[in-house]
C-alpha cells in the first residue's frame, strides 16, 4: 500500500528527529573530558635541625646558632664530685701534670653551676678553634698562657670568658678548699659574651641515621643504624700517672657508665657519667710552648684512635689538618665512623697508653 504525501513526511520528519537525537547523544560523548592522574611530589622532605655536638633533635635553627662554651675544669681527687658535667655535650680529657684535666663544651644545655674552674693551657686554643669561636671559662695561667688565649681571643679563634674578664659570674663555693672550690655561672657567662648568630659549632662527628626495615637489628625496634665493632662489654684506659678510666656499656640506659679508679664517676647531684659515645683519640705530647714543665697535647694531624658506642668497639684513625677543622674519624675502609646521637667524651691519651677490653664479669662486677 503507497504511503500518502502526509504519511511520508511524518516518517521522513521522525527519522530526522531520530538522526538528531542520535547526533547530539554522539556529540556529549565527545565532550567527556578524562581528568589527569594526581602527581606524586618528589621533593625531599626538610632535614630535621639537630644540636651540632650531639646529633639529637633541636627546637629551632636559632637555638643551635647560640655561641657553645669550653669550661676548663679541675679532675684532682679533692676537685670530686663536678658541678655540671654531665650536661655537656661533649668532653675532652687531656693529660697536664700528673693528673688529667676536662675541656667539658656547653651547647644544647648550658648549667648555672660548673666547676671547679682551673686553668688554661696552650693545648686549649688549638683544641677548641673548631667549635667556631666558643667562650672559653677559664682561671690563671702563666703569663705566656694568658698572652697565648688574648692572642687566639684577638684572631678570632675564642672568645675569652675567663674570671679576670668575667669575675661576676664566678664564685667560690663553701665546702671545699681553693683552689678548687670556684665555680662558674656559664648560663650568665655566655649571655654577657655569646654572640648568636655569628660565633656557633658546626658538627664534628657523624652520627648514625635511621636505617630500613631490613637494616635494623634482629630482635629489636632500633631505628637507627647499628653501630660497627665489635661487642665489647667495657674499656679501662690506662692513663700514666697512676689512675685508670674505666667505660661499661650498660644496655637498660644505653650509655657508657664512668669509673675512675674502681669507683662510679658521678657529679654534685650523685648521678653517674655515663656518655653515649667514647672515642679515644692517641695524641702526641710535648713541653708546652708557654712553660716547658707543663705538656701540651697536638691535637692538629693525625693518629689511630678507638670508637665505643652500643656495646661495640671499633678501630678508628682521625685526621685534623688544621685547627678549624673536626677530627674526622673514619674506620678502616674509610667511611665515616658513625656516633650515637648524644653526649661524647674524648680522651686523649699519648699512643702509649694501654686501652684493654673489659670481659663480661668484669663489666657485670662494676654495673
Amino acid at each position: 500500500m503507497s504511503l500518502t504525501r502526509r504519511t511520508r513526511c511524518l516518517v521522513i520528519a521522525a527519522a530526522a528527529a531520530a538522526v538528531a537525537i542520535v547526533a547530539a547523544s554522539c556529540s556529549s560523548e565527545v565532550a567527556v573530558t578524562v581528568s589527569s592522574a594526581p602527581t606524586t611530589s618528589t621533593t625531599a622532605p626538610p632535614a630535621p635541625i639537630v644540636w651540632p655536638l650531639t646529633g639529637l633533635p633541636a627546637p629551632d635553627q636559632a637555638a643551635t646558632q647560640q655561641t657553645a662554651v669550653v669550661a676548663k675544669i679541675d679532675n684532682s681527687s679533692e676537685a670530686r664530685p663536678h658541678g655540671g658535667i654531665n650536661q655537656a655535650d661533649l668532653v675532652y680529657e687531656v693529660q697536664v701534670e700528673g693528673i688529667t684535666r676536662f675541656a667539658a663544651v656547653f651547647h644544647s644545655q648550658v648549667p648555672d653551676r660548673v666547676g671547679p674552674v682551673r686553668s688554661a693551657r696552650s693545648t686549649d686554643v688549638d683544641l677548641v678553634a673548631d667549635l667556631g669561636s666558643p667562650i672559653l671559662v677559664w682561671s690563671g695561667g702563666n703569663a705566656n698562657v694568658v698572652g697565648e688565649v688574648n692572642a687566639a681571643a684577638a684572631a678570632g679563634l675564642l672568645i675569652n670568658g675567663g674570671y679576670d674578664v668575667a669575675s661576676g659570674d664566678y664564685q667560690r663555693v663553701s665546702g671545699r678548699f681553693a683552689p678548687h672550690n670556684l665555680f662558674a655561672n656559664v648560663a650568665a657567662v655566655r649571655d654577657g659574651l655569646g654572640r648568636p648568630g655569628e660565633a656557633f659549632p658546626k658538627p664534628l662527628f657523624t652520627y648514625r641515621t635511621e636505617a630500613a626495615p631490613g637494616q635494623r637489628r634482629p630482635g629489636t625496634t632500633s631505628t637507627t643504624l647499628p653501630p660497627s665493632g665489635d661487642p665489647v662489654p667495657g674499656i679501662t684506659i690506662s692513663w700514666d700517672l697512676g689512675s685508670s678510666v674505666t667505660y661499661v656499656w650498660d644496655a637498660a640506659a644505653g650509655c657508657n657508665r664512668r669509673f675512675q679508679d674502681g669507683a662510679p664517676f658521678v657529679d654534685e647531684a650523685g648521678e653517674n657519667v655515663c656518655p653515649r659515645n667514647v672515642v679515644i683519640q692517641y695524641t702526641e705530647y710535648g713541653p708546652s710552648t708557654a712553660d716547658s714543665r707543663s705538656p701540651q697535647a697536638y691535637t692538629v694531624g693525625k693518629g689511630g684512635g678507638l670508637v665505643y658506642t652500643g656495646g661495640r668497639l671499633s678501630t678508628v684513625l682521625w685526621d685534623r689538618p688544621d685547627q678549624l677543622s673536626g677530627p674526622n674519624l673514619t674506620l678502616a675502609d674509610l667511611t665515616p665512623a658513625q656516633l650515637t646521637p648524644g653526649s661524647t667524651w674524648v680522651a686523649l691519651p699519648p699512643p702509649e697508653q694501654v686501652v684493654t677490653n673489659l670481659s663480661a664479669d668484669q663489666a657485670s662486677a662494676l654495673l
